[in-house]
Formats: C-alpha cells, structure tokens, sequence
C-alpha cells in the first residue's frame, strides 16, 4: 500500500526511464520461451483420439441436421425465425438412429408443430436420406410426429 500512496504523489517513480531500458536492453539476445506441449486431456489431440460416445455421435448427427435444415433456409440460428415456432427451438437431439427430436417453447398448436416437423423432415430429407422420421414437442409434452416409410428422396 505504501508503493500505491508514494507513486501517486511521486508521478515518477514507476515510470521506465527510454534512455536505461535501451542501454540495458543493448545486445541482449531476444529469446522466446520453448513451447511446452499443453498436457490438458481436453486439447484438439486427444479429443480427436478419444472415441466418441453414443450419445456424442447422436447429437452430433441431429446437429448437422439442424444445420442443414437453416442453411436451407438461409438461416444461421433461429433467431431468423422471430414470432414462429421455429424460433422457438430450444434444444434437439435424435434419439434413435434417423430419427430427430426437436423441443419449442410452450403455447404451439398441434397444426404449428406439424408444420414444423414436416418442413424440417422435406428440407434436410433433400439432402439426407436416413432421417426417416421428425418430432416436434413442446416442453410441456405437447408432441407430433412426421414421419416416411420411404424417403421420396431416395
């Protein structure tokens, strides 16, 4: 504390000097410090030669069937989407291989939901032909399902 109070009244005692950092500094060699290899088990390296779970594949799967559903519609996020049910995404997953489970906020009708599920089952289904069947629910467990036996797409 006694530092802080003195080189408050003291405007030069903190301050570098140019002149003396530059003899100082006068063929000094500049060294850069060796790399030390980062040995978090998070880091890219182990993430990739750890072997994925089951459920990380599945949500990885339904995340690239989100994406590819806002990409076709020439979104980046649902925030794209203001006033719809599809705004109101709230989270997605697929629970069962081909499958995609997609929650919305509360208050939809059954009418919005299937709507929703049907667009997202033709938009991605264009480009990927396993995802057979859509959920769309509400978080209080309002549900529809859209489903094919058969991709048309196929």
């Amino acid at each position: 504390m006694a530092i802080i109070a003195f080189s408050a009244m003291s405007p030069n005692l903190l301050k570098n000097d140019a002149k003396l950092t530059a003899e100082a500094n006068a063929g000094a060699p500049i060294v850069q410090a060796p790399r030390t290899p980062n040995s978090v088990p998070e880091t890219a390296a182990y993430m990739q030669s750890t072997p994925k779970t089951m459920s990380e594949r599945s949500q990885e799967w339904a995340d690239e069937k989100i994406n590819q559903y806002l990409n076709g519609n020439g979104a980046h996020s649902f925030n794209a989407f203001p006033g719809s049910v599809h705004g109101d995404t709230v989270r997605w997953s697929s629970p069962v291989e081909g499958e995609l489970l997609i929650t919305v906020k509360n208050g939809w009708s059954s009418d919005a939901l299937d709507a929703y599920a049907n667009l997202v089952l033709i938009t991605v289904g264009h480009e990927s032909p396993e995802l057979s069947k859509v959920t769309v629910q509400t978080e209080d467990g309002t549900v529809f399902e859209s489903e094919t036996d058969k991709n048309p797409w196929e």
